[in-house]
C-alpha cells in the first residue's frame, strides 16, 4: 500500500499573481476568475517556480479557518509538465508514515517521536531508548531543480547549517544522526547541495556525510489532492560549478 498524505478539501486550480511577503500569496480562481489570497507553507524563495501570471497551481481550503488571515493554502504549483509541491509541512507527515511502517531501514526501526529536541535545536524526528535519545533524524525539503538534479537550499540558512552541525556533534556521542531530503517533484535523478546558494550549508554536508551522519533523498510524486512516497535517488557531492539564480529574498528552512 502506498504512503500517501491526501489534503482535505477540494483543491481548486489557480494562477500565481504575487507573493507580496514570503508566507503570502495573491492567487486568481481560473474556473471562475476571483482574487483570492492563500497561504504558502513554504519560506523558501522558489522564484523559477512561482512566476507572475505564468504559474498555474492549485490551492486547498484551509482545516481551521479560525485565528487565519487567508482561508486557503497555496500547496502545489506546476513546472513544465510536472507538478511540484510548494508546501514544506507535508514532508515531514510522509516522512513520518514512512517511519511508522519502518521503511527507512537506512535510520533504524522505531518508535520515533516528532519535534524532539536535543541540547539547542529542535530536529523533526527522535528515537528514545531506555530513557534517552538514541538516533535523531532531520528532515529538508526540495523543490529546485537544476538540469536532473534537485539542490537544497534555494536561500542561505542558517538554520539548516546549525542542525548539520548538531548531527555532526550527536554522531561523535554515538547517537544515530541522520539528514533525510524530501525532494517535492518527481522529475530528478539525484540530489546535492547547493553551493553556489550556500557555501557554508554545502561544507557543513560534506562534513556530516564524513562524520557517519547518515544522508538520503527521496522523491514526492505530487497530485492536485495528494503527495505520495517516492522513489530513492542518489546523493552527490556539492557539483564545483557555481551554477544557481541567486535573487534576493528570504531565508529558506
Amino acid at each position: 500500500m502506498p504512503i500517501v498524505v491526501r489534503y482535505a478539501g477540494a483543491p481548486r486550480e489557480v494562477r500565481f499573481l504575487e507573493r507580496p511577503n514570503r508566507y503570502l500569496a495573491v492567487v486568481e480562481d481560473r474556473k471562475s476568475g476571483a482574487t483570492f489570497a492563500a497561504h504558502v507553507p513554504n519560506p523558501g524563495r522558489m522564484t523559477e517556480l512561482l512566476l507572475p501570471g505564468r504559474t498555474v497551481g492549485w490551492a486547498i481550503p484551509c482545516v481551521n479557518p479560525v485565528g487565519r488571515k487567508t482561508r486557503f493554502d497555496l500547496v502545489s504549483v506546476a513546472s513544465g509538465s510536472t507538478l511540484v509541491s510548494i508546501d514544506s509541512r507535508v514532508a515531514n507527515r510522509l516522512v513520518g508514515r514512512a517511519l511508522d511502517r519502518n521503511v527507512l531501514r537506512l535510520f533504524g526501526s522505531g518508535p520515533w517521536r516528532a519535534e524532539v529536541g536535543w541540547k539547542d535545536c529542535r530536529f523533526d524526528f527522535a528515537r528514545r531508548s531506555r530513557g534517552l535519545i538514541d538516533a535523531l533524524l532531520e528532515v529538508k525539503s526540495s523543490n529546485l531543480r537544476i538540469g536532473r538534479s534537485a539542490f537544497f537550499p534555494d536561500a542561505p540558512t542558517l538554520r539548516g547549517t546549525h542542525h548539520l552541525d548538531r548531527l555532526i556533534e550527536a554522531r561523535k556521542q554515538g547517537v544515530l544522526a541522520g539528514l533525510l531530503v524530501m525532494v517535492q517533484r518527481a522529475d530528478v535523478d539525484s540530489f546535492a547541495p547547493n553551493v553556489a546558494m550556500d557555501p557554508s550549508f554545502a561544507r557543513a554536508f560534506e562534513r556530516a556525510r564524513v562524520a557517519g551522519v547518515r544522508v538520503a533523498a527521496r522523491t514526492m510524486r505530487v497530485f492536485p489532492d495528494r503527495v505520495e512516497w517516492g522513489g530513492p535517488v542518489p546523493v552527490r557531492n556539492a557539483p564545483e560549478e557555481r551554477r544557481f539564480l541567486p535573487s534576493p529574498g528570504p531565508s529558506a528552512r
